[in-house]
């Protein structure tokens, strides 16, 4: 079934007689007055030689008019159209919405996606920083999912390397690049002095500590990847591939000048960049139509690197997306938590879940643009008010949850015919209902699932507003039926919103 947005633009693009029309968007409009969905189809047609936009928008109205769907057109200065859906359009399209696994779509069924994710620091616990990237990286898997993509959710454990040797230095005592009282606690359960040893032993269970915080964000991956065994096994045959120079007995990776970078050191060890090399051939000779990195702002630099190795490798790099999140600063209200008793450097992942809990760590984490820079407040996550963005939501469905239950009671049944679309709380309700295919249909295509959490919550807040002013339960018959599927529908899409987000959806609070 096509999405609400898309129907129009085609039934627009049609009546125009054009091809796909970049740039064309079909979306609420700034006030509801203006009607229910707005086009610029106009505006974007009219750079072509032809009509003036307004006059364009004006023929356009006028050819939609006569679909069923449109109970309404008019053209608007400079030249947009404002559309007015018809009450069986739009019963209709709430009619999906009481259907299990609405929002859900098989654009890419047959087609396989990956994600990786977290791959955090393995000499030290997982940081609020790298933490980001799980809720983000998870979501994705999830909307990708949602889309009929076969995904693979992956973690790169980095267990070789100048950073483990320096690690088992400081375990065995010989070294103090690394500080903190886990440094105290490794050492009780080390019992060797070797520190090659000391750091391979202290990378396992640390990296078995970042699962279970993983575990405890509501993570789970379906490969773990060591860097060892890309060393091993894979690393030299890739370079072989590729195209390299020799410099001060090191062998380096062409990019542009000043970026070149060293793949194999002068003393015949590989770097991390080497490693992740064979790492990302393996991603794409496993055919995957999508591949997709969840990294921290600080890997900026190495992207173009990755964009231009896979290309060589004859790989397309189109298929490669990277999505880079910012530095998270931990509040208590308005005082900034400046690091963990345990790392002594940084605020842990771990100490912020066992505060707040899973749903509104991966809420809050959730709520901002991945490339902005996020305050993450302690004391509104706990807040059981609908100042707490979680809260507000979970509270939404609670309700319907408890409306439900006493309807069942009463034996009334979920009709949406007599649906009161002229009353402006329930159609804005509807209408709302109506868009989260297109939503989730776009998450998949940009990967800014943020986007998800805006919607959940006003789409709470919608359903606040209908509850608190429309009478569901002591509705007269007839009337009670309509506005309990409307409850129902809300539900739904509630219930697979925040699925998606990886957080819950209790039936009571």
């Amino acid at each position: 079934m096509a999405t609400i947005s898309k129907k129009i633009r085609e039934l627009l693009e049609r009546s125009a007689g054009l091809a796909v029309v970049a740039g064309h968007k079909v979306v609420p409009p700034p006030e509801p007055s203006l009607g229910d969905l707005s086009s610029n189809i106009a505006l974007v047609a009219s750079r072509q030689p032809g009509q003036p936009p307004l006059e364009l928008a004006k023929d356009l109205a006028q050819k939609i008019q006569s679909d069923p769907s449109v109970d309404k057109a008019s053209a608007a200065p400079p030249g947009f159209i404002n559309i007015t859906l018809s009450k069986s359009f739009l019963t209709q399209a709430l009619d999906g919405a009481l259907r299990q696994g609405y929002g859900s779509n098989q654009s890419a069924k047959g087609k396989k996606a990956r994600v990786e994710f977290v791959s955090a620091n393995p000499t030290g616990p997982l940081h609020i920083g790298n933490a980001r990237g799980g809720p983000l990286g998870d979501t994705i898997a999830n909307v990708l999912s949602a889309n009929g993509y076969k995904v693979l959710r992956e973690y790169l454990h980095n267990d070789v390397g100048g950073q483990v040797k320096q690690f088992g230095e400081t375990i065995v005592g010989k070294g103090i690049q690394y500080r903190g009282h886990y440094i105290d606690e490794l050492r009780r359960k080390i019992k060797t002095n070797d520190q090659e040893e000391a750091g391979e032993q202290a990378v396992e269970l640390l990296f078995s500590e970042i699962m279970d915080d993983c575990k405890a964000m509501g993570i789970r991956f379906d490969k773990i990847y060591k860097e060892s065994e890309f060393k091993a096994n894979q690393t030299q045959r890739i370079l072989d591939k590729l195209t390299l120079k020799k410099k001060d007995e090191a062998q380096w990776y062409e990019l542009t000048g000043a970026q070149d970078t060293v793949v194999v050191r002068s003393t015949g060890e590989p770097t991390y960049f080497a490693n992740d090399i064979a790492y990302h051939d393996l991603k794409f000779a496993e055919g995957y139509n999508l591949v997709i990195d969840v990294l921290g702002s600080n890997h900026h630099g190495h992207v173009p690197k990755l964009q231009k190795v896979i290309g060589e490798l004859g790989y397309n790099v189109e298929k490669f997306k990277v999505v880079l999140y910012q530095f998270v600063r931990v509040k208590r209200g308005t005082e900034v938590v400046k690091m963990s008793k345990r790392a002594g450097t940084f605020v842990t992942a771990r100490e912020v879940l066992d505060e707040v809990g899973k749903d509104a760590f991966r809420f809050f984490m959730l709520l901002h643009e991945p490339d902005t820079h996020m305050d993450f407040d302690l004391e509104l996550a706990k807040k059981q008010s609908k100042d707490n963005p979680v809260y507000y939501v979970q509270y939404a469905i609670a309700r319907i949850y408890s409306i439900l239950a006493k309807i069942k009671n009463q034996k009334s049944k979920i009709k949406i015919e007599e649906l009161e679309l002229d009353n402006p709380k329930i159609r804005q309700l509807v209408l709302q209902l109506i868009q989260y295919p297109d939503l989730v249909a776009e998450a998949g295509q940009t990967l800014e699932v943020h986007h998800l959490s805006h919607y959940a919550l006003k789409t709470a807040g919608l359903f606040h507003d209908f509850y608190e002013s429309v009478p569901v339960i002591k509705a007269p018959e007839g009337k009670r039926e309509s506005r309990l599927a409307l409850a129902k529908a809300t539900l739904n899409v509630l219930e697979h919103c925040l699925g998606l987000l990886g957080v819950s959806a209790p039936q009571r609070m």
